[in-house]
């Protein structure tokens, strides 16, 4: 049976429920079967050294006091203020709890926005390419990373789907929730949507947009404007977040320290340059089609465009495409490129990959 059969059975709500069940097994399954305890899924990995050795564990800290009046983490960090919010008013601190419930927020956003993915793509005809979205191996890794990520790709996917639902209202409000989870990628979205509804209903935009200025000036009354200038060029940070297109991706493919991602060993290592590559290809290749109006998704040429200035520290692993990774031409490629068994086939050998990463990360 074809892929295209198996998704006329296939509805947004079981896509949900199979992912969370899925993503619960990883967790409950493989995480604490190998002995790990609840603080490694948010990468608290020196709690008795009280270090942040990873994002996640940076979020982890955040979450346990976000009003706290003297911040250790980062102007930056706190930015992304939706994920540590949600995290506290239900944990309300406490260490287990904040962990698990980290865990669980991120396979929740994450399972509703392949639901949403799926919801997008059926309007393109093109459904199977919610496989490559669902079992990226970015978009895996930081859900049980207590990554911000999830909760960010369901804002935003949810807003660009009640976009072409024309709810301009939901969509503007979800964008605006997307802003608070991370102000940092959300910007790049505002001229897609600003040009989606400059004919119609520009006055929604400024939701968004008066929600990143008040939460611009709160982060600037509590952390500084030369606070975030210094960390952006470069001063206090080893890369500068913003660059040449593509610089930093460059000099860590090829003077990378595998240090920076000493989890990924062995043939784990070849999967993962495999994939790497193969998605640098698919970005550039989805930037050409896309201007060339193969098949039209001004979302993702928005993105791709933008994504490609931004410098994330290290990427070693694809830092650059836990941005472009929300594209969503990238996940169309294969399905436009192939068809039938060798469709099939390069499915399986993608979800085979993602996986194995997902393990050798984490196991």
């Amino acid at each position: 049976m074809s892929l295209e059969n198996v998704s006329k059975y296939v509805s947004p709500r079981n896509i949900f429920l199979f992912s969370v069940v899925l993503n619960l097994l990883f967790y409950t399954g493989s995480l604490l079967l190998a002995g790990l305890n609840v603080h490694n899924f948010a990468g608290f990995v020196d709690i008795e050294n009280d270090l942040a050795l990873t994002d996640g564990a940076a979020y982890y800290k955040i979450a346990l006091d976000p009003f706290s009046e003297n911040p250790t983490e980062s102007g930056f960090r706190h930015a992304t203020f939706l994920f540590p919010l949600l995290t506290y008013l239900i944990a309300q601190g406490n260490p287990t709890v904040t962990a698990i419930t980290m865990e669980l927020i991120n396979i929740l956003a994450f399972s509703a926005s392949i639901s949403i993915f799926y919801m997008l793509m059926k309007i393109d005809n093109l459904p199977h390419a919610t496989f490559f979205y669902a079992f990226n191996p970015i978009l895996l890794i930081s859900t049980h990373g207590a990554m911000n990520e999830p909760l960010f790709f369901a804002c935003v996917l949810g807003s660009l789907l009640k976009l072409k639902q024309d709810n301009t209202l939901h969509s503007m409000i979800l964008l605006s929730l997307a802003a608070i989870a991370r102000p940092d990628f959300v910007v790049f979205a505002i001229p897609f949507f600003a040009y989606s509804l400059y004919q119609t209903k520009p006055q929604y935009l400024l939701l968004p947009i008066t929600t990143l200025g008040i939460l611009g000036l709160y982060l600037i009354s509590r952390f500084s404007l030369d606070h975030f200038l210094s960390f952006t060029s470069g001063e206090e940070f080893p890369h500068r977040m913003l660059g040449i297109p593509f610089q930093t991706f460059f000099e860590n493919r090829f003077f990378g320290t595998p240090e920076i991602a000493r989890q990924i060993t062995g043939l784990n290592y070849f999967i993962n340059e495999i994939m790497t590559w193969g998605l640098f290809v698919a970005v550039i290749i989805s930037i050409a089609l896309a201007i060339r109006k193969r098949h039209t998704d001004n979302f993702s040429l928005t993105y791709l465009v933008f994504g490609s200035i931004i410098q994330p520290a290290y990427s070693y692993f694809s830092g650059y495409f836990r941005f472009v990774a929300l594209a969503p031409y990238i996940y169309k490629l294969p399905c436009l490129f192939l068809r039938g068994r060798p469709l099939i086939l390069f499915t399986l050998l993608y979800v085979i990959g993602g996986l194995s990463l997902l393990f050798a990360w984490f196991l």
